[in-house]
Order: structure tokens, then C-alpha cells, then sequence
């Protein structure tokens, strides 16, 4: 395993901060990163993507993070990679274009009223249309095209369906709505069994791309810690000279070069096809617990700074916080690695 970054990923890595820097304010940041190609990263060139690999697509999510730029790119590039991996040549030809390019964008609805989080059985039937309600989707007024996890596996439904909108109120900047579907059309993707493999992989795209753009967030609140100790004074000095604050800075620093580290290799492994399971699952345990530690560190830092919204601290927050909640906590991911690595799972 090499995680060396070539001169190429280096160069891509550069180009995602140099966007940051000019659009991280936009409102709409979507029609300039339509013109980057970054939402066809992970779509093979035949369909008119780049035909790129996870490791490109975590750098720029994790540069992304930074602003933090506020886009459906991880959702769209979610529900492309469904597409690709259980799609029908017909679907795929129908959508991966469009998708690649960010002339469309796409979902992927989850979660159900009772689920204990993403990884938990569906209730919602797929047998014929669809009817029921999806929570906490990301994105979907913006949409084209849903993939929806059903009990029976995967569908695909067009946005234009019978489908309404319930707005949620946001953690984060992202939006997030309910859907419920009403004898909705649905385009099925692959079989029962092979829906279960290929959300299971979705899942761990989904997970390792979102630990990226919280990478981001948290390298920004790093770097406004280490500003704020620098520059506010007490007692006649920077207050990052007292060892409790100098050790809280530290910690923070350890924290998130051990979530890149394993954000990382969770995309080298989902590249190669090594143990990716492994790789991701102790990447997404680790990072829940390190983030809120990260960001406790640093509203601790900044005082009562940190906890005004007039402060830029909390946009961070959220995005950390909003990761830490999605695509499964701690547990359920110890659970699934000691299962991975053959210990069983818990009775």
C-alpha cells in the first residue's frame, strides 16, 4: 500500500483549494464546480466520466470541507456509483452522462421512520410502485433522479414521480427532506442479492467521502485554533503559550492526521478492492469519536468566541457533527469490524 500522492492527485488537490478560495462564499457554488468535472470522478469514461479513483475523490472533498462548500456533489456521485454498479445499460445510458456532467444530479434515500441508522433493513416494499416516506435525504429539491433502498433492494425513481417534500430543518448547510412516494414508479436495480452487496459498497464511498469533507472542516478549525491562541492574549501573553491550550491544539493536530491517515487508506482500499470493508468501517469508528474531540478542543480554544454564531467555528461543527450522525456510529461500525475480522457479531 502506497499512499503517496502522485503529481497528478497533488495537482488536483491544489485545484479543489484554489476553487475554496474563490467560491466558498457563493450562494450556488454548483454551475462553477459543474465546470471542474468532478461530479464524473467516479463515472468510467465510456459514460463520460474520468473514469478516476476514491483516492481523487476524497482530496477534493477534503478541500471542499474547508469552505465549507455546500454543493450535492457526494450525494450525486453517491447515487451515480449505484447506477453503475447495478444498473441496467439502459438506466446507465439514461443517467451517467448527465450525472458525470452536473447537468443532473442525484440522491440516495435511505432511511425510514424506526431505522437505526443506514445500515439497518428498510421496511419500504419494492414490489410494484413505491409508497412510504424517506427521511433525512440529502439534496432533493435539486434532484433528477432517486435511488431508493427498498426491502426488496434497490429502485430507481425520477424526481418528477409522485413524490412529495417535507423540508427538515438542517444540522448542517445541507439541505435534507422527507419524501414520501405514492404509488411512485420504480425502475428496478439488479437483484435482491446483489443490491445488498452493492449498497453495502455505496455506503462505504458515501462514508469515506463525507469523513473526507469532515477532514476539511476540521483542518479549518484547527487553523482558526491555532490563530485565536496565537493572537488573543491574557495575562500578558498568547494565551497558546499555557500549556492547556498549547496540549488542546496538539491533541487536535494528532487527530486529524489520524483521520486523513485512515480516510486515506479506506480510499485505497475501496480502489484496489484490499480488505475495503475493514479499511472503512475502523476509518468511520475512529473519526466519529476523534471529531467530537477535535471540536471540543476547539470551541474550548476560542472561549466564548466559539460558541457565537457571529464566529465562522460553527459551520465546522456542524459538518462534523452531521458526519459523526450519518452512515452508522461507533458501535454499529466496532460491531461490524470485529465481525469483519472474525470475532462474530454481538448476540
Amino acid at each position: 500500500m502506497n499512499l503517496e500522492l502522485s503529481d497528478e492527485q497533488r495537482l488536483l488537490a491544489d485545484t479543489a483549494r484554489a476553487f475554496v478560495d474563490r467560491h466558498a462564499d457563493d450562494a450556488d457554488p454548483w454551475p462553477a464546480m459543474r465546470d471542474t468535472g468532478w461530479a464524473g470522478l467516479l463515472v468510467p469514461e465510456e459514460h463520460g466520466g474520468s473514469g478516476a479513483g476514491m483516492t481523487e475523490f476524497v482530496l477534493v472533498c477534503e478541500a471542499l470541507g474547508r469552505g465549507p462548500v455546500v454543493s450535492p456533489l457526494i450525494p450525486s456521485v453517491t447515487a451515480a456509483l449505484a447506477l453503475r454498479w447495478a444498473g441496467t445499460p439502459d438506466l446507465q445510458d439514461q443517467w451517467l452522462p448527465t450525472l458525470a456532467t452536473g447537468a443532473f444530479t442525484g440522491t440516495v434515500a435511505v432511511l425510514e421512520a424506526g431505522m437505526r441508522d443506514e445500515w439497518s433493513p428498510a421496511p419500504m416494499s419494492g414490489l410494484g410502485a413505491l409508497t412510504g416516506t424517506k427521511v433525512l435525504v440529502p439534496w432533493v429539491p435539486d434532484v433528477a433522479v432517486i435511488v431508493v433502498v427498498t426491502s426488496e433492494g434497490l429502485r430507481v425513481v425520477e424526481r418528477s414521480g409522485a413524490v412529495r417534500v417535507h423540508d427538515h430543518d438542517p444540522l448542517c448547510a445541507e439541505p435534507h427532506a422527507a419524501l414520501t412516494f405514492q404509488q411512485a414508479p420504480a425502475e428496478r436495480l439488479g437483484s435482491t442479492a446483489d443490491s445488498a452487496v452493492v449498497l453495502a459498497r455505496v455506503l462505504d464511498y458515501n462514508a469515506v467521502a463525507r469523513l473526507a469533507y469532515a477532514i476539511g472542516a476540521a483542518e479549518r478549525a484547527l487553523e482558526l485554533s491555532v490563530d485565536h491562541a496565537t493572537n488573543r492574549h491574557q495575562f500578558g501573553r498568547p494565551i497558546g503559550t499555557f500549556q492547556a491550550v498549547a496540549h488542546r491544539c496538539a491533541e487536535m493536530r494528532a487527530d486529524v492526521d489520524a483521520c486523513r491517515y485512515l480516510a486515506y487508506r479506506a480510499a485505497w482500499a475501496l480502489d484496489h478492492d484490499a480488505d475495503a470493508a475493514i479499511a472503512v468501517t475502523a476509518a468511520k469508528s475512529f473519526a466519529n469519536d476523534a471529531m467530537r474531540r477535535v471540536f471540543l478542543h476547539a470551541h474550548q480554544v476560542h472561549g466564548a468566541m466559539g460558541f457565537a454564531t457571529e464566529h465562522e467555528l460553527h459551520r465546522y461543527t456542524r459538518v462534523a457533527k452531521s458526519f459523526e450522525l450519518s452512515l452508522g456510529g461507533t458501535t454499529r461500525h466496532r460491531d461490524r469490524l470485529a465481525t469483519e475480522i472474525g470475532l462474530g457479531s454481538r448476540p
